[in-house]
């Protein structure tokens, strides 16, 4: 469907800090939640700041195509976390989203979100082989404007899926070491259906995985990189599955962060969404994120 190669994508990215003697939180890049929390931090804020530009639509068979993109897309996310154990804990998250093209621009809060994570496999130095393995669940909101609702011509106004969902999944993390190493794979699901004038729309599961290298040097700082794999199946309207609207999207990224005192980090993040291999009804888009994170 022409309406589904203009969802926009930003690929998430988690880098985070080794530790003395536990390992840090997950890196896998495995949520969509920008902040992770250290076992001994109790509390911790996100702000992040992401220009997107060079948009370009990819088509049901993986060509470029005409259809209305931004310009760029300028996304500010601030995020919250608490610790409940140094096991658990919970952030929320909320983006605000800023789409121009040429000199028209419009702007809207995107979908919170609320995300747990559990660590079932801690790493510590007696058992430094060992890796890190955590379980993510996640709800996310859906009453930010979506394809489904938008108001603007050229779809400017865009900001979110249409519909709440969930996610689940799992982590594993190797920080021990210098070299660093992660694996991740979440689940995403709609909630309800989305009803307009031609019918209930109901989207499709989402699976992402992601792969993660990286080097640090102590608890100065670290570079990471790594690829999203991201396959969501056929959309439905009223229960007959829609034919074509699958989405396929490979990602990459690297991401380095540097510490500024003890309960500050910066960090910069290069990404490009459609990044190689096949690709359908998505588009291409690069991005460059700056942000910094503090505990408490």
């Amino acid at each position: 469907m022409t309406r589904s190669i203009l969802k926009w994508m930003l690929a998430g990215v988690l880098v985070c800090n080794g530790a003395e003697l536990l390992a840090c939180a997950s890196c896998g890049s495995g949520g969509d939640d920008p902040l992770i929390l250290y076992p001994w931090e109790n509390w911790k804020v996100y702000t992040g700041f992401a220009r997107s530009d060079d948009f370009v639509n990819i088509d049901q068979n993986g060509n470029q195509s005409s259809g209305f993109v931004p310009d760029t897309r300028n996304t500010t996310t601030v995020s919250f976390g608490h610790s409940f154990t140094n096991r658990s804990f919970a952030t929320v998250t909320a983006p605000y989203i800023v789409n121009k093209r040429g000199a028209y621009q419009r702007s809207g809060w995107g979908d919170p979100m609320l995300t747990g994570r559990y660590t079932f496999v801690q790493q510590d130095i007696s058992e430094e082989w060992i890796p890190q393995v955590q379980a993510i669940a996640a709800l996310r909101a859906g009453q930010a404007k979506s394809m489904y609702d938008y108001e603007d011509p050229a779809m400017l106004d865009v900001f979110g899926s249409g519909v709440p969902d969930w996610r689940a999944g799992f982590d594993v993390w190797h920080g021990m070491f210098d070299w660093k190493a992660g694996v991740a794979e979440i689940v995403t699901g709609p909630l309800d259906n989305k009803r307009t004038d031609s019918g209930a729309f109901r989207n499709g599961i989402t699976s992402r995985s992601t792969a993660t290298v990286g080097y640090g040097w102590g608890d100065r700082g670290k570079v990471i990189t790594g690829v999203n794999h991201e396959q969501t199946t056929k959309k439905t309207l009223d229960g007959v599955t829609i034919n074509g609207s699958e989405i396929i999207s490979n990602s990459t990224f690297i991401s380095a962060d540097a510490k500024l005192e003890h309960q500050t980090i910066v960090r910069l993040t290069l990404a490009r969404s459609a990044a190689f291999g096949f690709n359908k009804n998505g588009s291409r888009s690069d991005s460059v994120t700056v942000s910094m994170m503090r505990s408490f």
